[in-house]
């Protein structure tokens, strides 16, 4: 995709126009649903770290001689290493291989992605979640939470410097449910295609990209505007596939699209 995104400050509403000049539009997360989902984290590192240190005291006060006395074991420096890639890792490497999304924003509906609407990548998942010491000045996400009520995308520091945003899927909260009645209508249980090795390398990143966008926000677009993009998403992958003209009129361009995902997602989840 090619960055050309517009923002509508009234509704919180970033856009991002594909080399296809197929606009794709996201809702950004607000204050009340980062901050649930940043709750949600800190819970599962609270019982993590607990787990953690109670091991840790288990086999360091089971030892006879004095640890904190040796001054020749490091044991205590890397503790707090531990503690350290920890904390910070659970988001940097959960939201860089999980699409962007931690157990919180997965539960919240709400995932990070790149300005230019691509999926985040580790060295902007490193630089966002390296400023979350910026964005927690004075304490408790004040100077974050202050930025991002005042900004028209909802951008944090951390966000501002990474080039990424954060942005609803699929109508937030709900989105987990909605995902499965997606799926149960028929998603997933759409029978794959049957494309060439040549048909499948004619197709891109960018190109699963704008399909993957499409499937996971379907349900929370109107259904006019779901028939229109549906229409142009398939005439144009048709088009890469080389279907022809009688081909592309046998099924309609949602099946089609459904179809297609189905076969490519084990290929291009990963990468997503």
């Amino acid at each position: 995709m090619n960055e050309n995104p517009s923002v509508n400050q009234a509704g919180r509403e970033a856009s991002v126009v594909t080399p296809e000049h197929v606009m794709l539009r996201f809702q950004t997360a607000g204050l009340g649903s980062r901050a649930a989902a940043q709750l949600i984290d800190s819970v599962i590192l609270l019982l993590v770290n607990l787990t953690v240190f109670i091991a840790i005291g288990i086999v360091l006060f089971g030892k006879e001689e004095s640890f904190f006395l040796d001054t020749d074991n490091y044991a205590v420096a890397i503790v707090i290493l531990l503690f350290f890639v920890l904390n910070f890792g659970y988001f940097l490497f959960l939201e860089a291989f999980w699409s962007g999304q931690t157990v919180g924003k997965k539960w919240m509906g709400i995932r990070v992605i790149r300005d230019n609407g691509q999926p985040i990548t580790f060295l902007s998942s490193t630089i966002r979640n390296l400023f979350r010491i910026v964005d927690n000045l004075p304490s408790g996400y004040f100077l974050g939470a202050l930025v991002s009520f005042f900004h028209p995308r909802d951008k944090r520091i951390g966000d501002l410097v990474a080039g990424t945003i954060v942005v609803v899927e699929s109508g937030g909260r709900t989105s987990l449910f909605q995902k499965r009645k997606a799926q149960k209508q028929g998603a997933v249980s759409a029978e794959p295609l049957v494309l060439t090795e040549q048909q499948k390398q004619a197709l891109t990143r960018e190109d699963w990209q704008l399909l993957s966008a499409f499937i996971t926000r379907q349900s929370s677009l109107a259904e006019a505007k779901k028939l229109e993009l549906a229409e142009n998403i398939a005439r144009l992958l048709q088009k890469k596939l080389e279907y022809s003209e009688e081909q592309a009129r046998q099924e309609a361009p949602i099946v089609f699209l459904q179809r297609l995902y189905r076969t490519l997602q084990s290929e291009w989840s990963l990468g997503k």
